[in-house]
């Protein structure tokens, strides 16, 4: 009997280590193995359709190992009202979440359900020195001057809405929206400079920063003190690190009222 259990044991050994390799191999065999992926063969801009980018696309053989789930292999004659949600680049993978209808697509903006897109103009530094990208998570601080004749101090030697003005009130700066997605970023027009409306000292050198237009998805509550904020003090973005905690501020300068902590 102790032989038979011992003869059992060594063989169902063998065979659970038999099919441990063979699964093993067929996972190598199978990451080695050729996908047939679609890539850009030209600039492709967002809002395109399905159906006017396919002669910009071509067929590339790749290992599968280094190819995204997410690739796509094929476009089939359903799939021709869809549109681009970003510029796609030559040589660019092809992905399916490049891909929604052109309800989510307002001229290529892709905007989250349920939000709002709204846009601000920022001076280079405001934008975290241009590190904000599509698709980064930000959170947005607002500086307002309460008082008589209270203008809002910006960078220096930015142009536009944010020239560099002195503060003659008591400066506030605090959360306005703890945390927001990027859904766009441009650059901006730059205006020529006013000195009527500036007090920057004519013997500042230097460029002036760019400007930079970033829209951020939104609800109804956080647009409409966003908005506030541009039109009457200065927004500020700091970009998100991992594990980033910005908490809303539960006492902020009268103009804007606190960010709710939930359902945002």
């Amino acid at each position: 009997m102790t032989i038979v259990l011992a003869v059992a044991l060594a063989v169902s050994g063998t065979l659970a280590v038999l099919v441990y390799v063979n699964r093993a191999d067929a996972r190598a065999v199978a990451g080695q193995q050729a996908v047939t992926v679609l890539v850009a063969d030209k600039a492709i801009p967002s809002g395109t359709t399905v159906k006017d980018a396919k002669p910009l696309l071509r067929k590339e053989t790749l290992p599968a190992a280094s190819v995204s789930t997410d690739a796509v292999t094929e476009l089939t004659a359903d799939q021709d009202a869809l549109v681009m949600s970003s510029d796609v680049g030559p040589g660019q993978l092809m992905l399916r979440s490049m891909l929604v209808s052109a309800e989510r697509a307002t001229n290529g903006l892709v905007i989250p359900e349920g939000q709002v897109a709204v846009t601000i103009t920022l001076c280079s530094p405001e934008a975290v020195a241009g590190n904000v990208k599509v698709g980064s998570q930000v959170a947005v601080f607002g500086t307002v001057v309460t008082g008589d004749n209270a203008d809002v101090a910006a960078q220096p030697n930015c142009t536009g809405q944010h020239k560099q003005q002195v503060g003659k009130g008591i400066s506030n700066t605090r959360v306005v929206i703890p945390k927001v997605r990027v859904i766009a970023i441009g650059a901006a027009k730059q205006p020529e400079d006013d000195a009527k409306t500036t007090n920057v000292s004519q013997n500042t050198s230097g460029p002036q920063n760019d400007l930079i237009l970033v829209t951020v998805a939104v609800n109804q509550d956080d647009a409409e003190r966003l908005i506030l904020l541009t039109q009457t003090g200065l927004p500020y973005l700091a970009l998100h690190g991992p594990n980033a905690l910005v908490k809303p501020d539960d006492h902020v300068v009268p103009q804007f009222p606190p960010p709710a902590k939930k359902g945002r």
